[in-house]
């Protein structure tokens, strides 16, 4: 009975022994695992790192880029749609006025101002002096700063004219005086020729023309 119990006792205490040394190589081994973890994670952290920070750089070139590309963008656009560039110079703008096709178009005869115009309707009898005078009317309502009319004794139709400048207000005098035979029901119509008398009085006062006319 006591070798028993004392072989009992030696086999515990082997056990014990075993189980000692069997935690501590356990948790030798669970130690260089959770090191070796460790490690690892910490490689990772630090091939991640570069990784993020090289993506946050090209972000913000790629914002800096865009920022430096939008004036250039608007400045395109403005001059495609027409709005002119805050950035064009006043002097500049001269160079930017439409050309050719777009240009500006001279003002017809219509669009001329009669206002600096004199104008001196000569007719040849006391039977045209009414119509004359209807005529002088007729101007006046059209704008010439003056017109007067005179009885002088000719056989003439014509619009004269003494400066080459006046030569448009001619013409147009010939057809305001057209849209006033016309729209007149007594006279027949008839036209009234132009004369540039430039070359003969030449010293006229510029601003004038002459009608010479009988009905």
């Amino acid at each position: 009975m006591k070798v028993l119990v004392s072989a009992l006792a030696k086999s515990v205490k082997y056990m014990h022994k075993k189980n000692i040394i069997v935690s501590f190589i356990a948790g030798f081994l669970i130690g260089i695992c959770a090191t070796m973890l460790t490690i690892n994670i910490l490689n990772m952290n630090k091939r991640i790192l570069p990784d993020t920070e090289a993506s946050l750089k090209k972000t913000d070139e790629t914002l800096q880029e865009s920022q430096q590309t939008r004036p250039t963008v608007n400045n395109l656009t403005a001059a495609k749609e027409g709005v002119p560039d805050e950035g064009v110079k006043a002097g500049d703008k001269a160079l930017a006025a439409p050309q050719g096709k777009d240009a500006a178009v001279p003002k017809s005869q219509d669009e001329i101002a009669p206002g600096g115009i004199k104008v001196y309707v000569h007719y040849a009898g006391e039977k045209d002096k009414e119509l004359a005078e209807a005529f002088s009317a007729f101007l006046r309502t059209k704008g010439y700063a003056s017109v007067d009319a005179e009885n002088i004794k000719h056989r003439h139709r014509d619009i004269r004219y003494f400066h080459g400048e006046d030569e448009k207000a001619a013409l147009l005098l010939q057809k305001q005086f057209n849209d006033f035979i016309a729209g007149s029901t007594y006279v027949r119509k008839f036209n009234l020729n132009i004369r540039d008398l430039s070359k003969i009085y030449s010293g006229a006062k510029k601003g004038s023309l002459e009608v010479w006319v009988f009905f």
